[in-house]
């Protein structure tokens, strides 16, 4: 878990290193990401491995000795003590790379530092609640405040994870805004020669922007954002082949209005896969911003109802083979569809 989020860390310095070359080549508006911070859905897989040991090891702690009172005599849970230390060492985990990410971050620096204190807070509540849970595993009372501090953590993890990931996204989004700026110098060429430097230049993006689209295309959860990524990257690489000749021929015959409007049409294709590729990273489409964005994720939705679940169970009275039923089925909070992680 530890080298996953050290990956995402990297990804993000460089995120903003690439952010500060750029800005020396460009004065156009900041990147603006469409992409809710507050919400808690999870687009990547890599999110999804982060979270799921934390996750497993939350629900190890709730299952422990969940069959409610029994002939054995109470006691402490050394079991329980274990797990506990095992989920506050996750979080520290989190806490450490966090504070890292927010250290470093520049657009999110704001977002970055909250979601690191709710970690912290809700990492300590948690730690409190485990131990004295742990101390009594047999009180229904205590589990109870143990799982919502867990719901809480879960919650507060998954937001710094998300946004971390958009800073990976903000990466992405930097090199679309200097390959448009290297598309735009294209289309300004006043002679062949002129055309072949800043055609050499428009190159060398492309392929930096084709290496960060592909690793983004296979952390995307949504098979559709997936497939919307690869035919953006595809049309971005036919018609960039084409965009010199077409350049070339409008240089040569500028008078000739064929030329012309074949150089304008190669153009706007190249625009339109690259607002494709931007689309498909931030898992948004043209249909999505008209529909509007009213849900407030999976997993928050999830944990809503485990919530609810929790206050149910304690207006009735508690069959132990369900409530275990439950507790057992818990790592779903993070998505009722969630693929099998796999490396990358």
């Amino acid at each position: 878990m530890t080298g996953h989020l050290s990956l995402l860390l990297k990804n993000h310095c460089r995120a903003y290193a690439h952010l500060l070359r750029g800005s020396m080549t460009s004065a156009t508006s900041p990147i603006i990401l469409k992409w809710d911070p507050k919400s808690l859905e999870i687009r990547t897989l890599t999110v999804e491995r982060l979270l799921e040991p934390l996750v497993t090891q939350v629900t190890t702690l709730v299952n422990t000795s969940n069959k409610g009172p029994s002939g054995k005599k109470k006691g402490r849970s050394k079991k329980a003590h274990v797990l506990a230390a095992s989920v506050e060492q996750a979080t520290q985990n989190f806490l450490e790379k966090g504070e890292q990410i927010a250290k470093e971050s520049q657009d999110l620096k704001e977002e970055l530092v909250a979601a690191v204190e709710d970690v912290r807070k809700q990492g300590e509540t948690m730690r409190i609640a485990s131990s004295e849970f742990a101390d009594d595993p047999c009180s229904s009372v205590k589990r109870g405040t143990m799982v919502r501090a867990a719901r809480a953590l879960l919650s507060a993890v998954t937001r710094l994870l998300i946004l971390a990931d958009m800073a990976d996204v903000m990466r992405l989004l930097s090199h679309l805004k200097i390959v448009e700026e290297a598309l735009e110098a294209v289309k300004n060429a006043t002679n062949e020669q002129d055309l072949a430097n800043r055609f050499k230049e428009f190159g060398k993006e492309m392929v930096k922007l084709n290496y960060v689209a592909a690793r983004r295309q296979q952390e995307l959860k949504d098979p559709h954002c997936r497939d919307e990524m690869a035919a953006a990257r595809g049309a971005l690489k036919k018609n960039a082949t084409m965009l010199y000749t077409a350049s070339q021929a409008f240089l040569r015959h500028p008078d000739v209005a064929a030329t012309r409007a074949n150089r304008d049409y190669v153009f706007k294709q190249v625009q339109e896969a690259i607002a494709g590729i931007s689309n498909a990273a931030q898992a948004t489409s043209p249909t999505d911003e008209a529909k509007g964005h009213t849900g407030i994720g999976e997993l928050a939705a999830a944990l809503n109802e485990f919530d609810k679940q929790l206050w149910l169970r304690w207006l009735t009275p508690v069959i132990p083979e369900l409530w275990e039923a439950e507790l057992g089925g818990s790592p779903e909070v993070m998505s009722s569809n969630m693929e099998k992680p796999r490396l990358y």
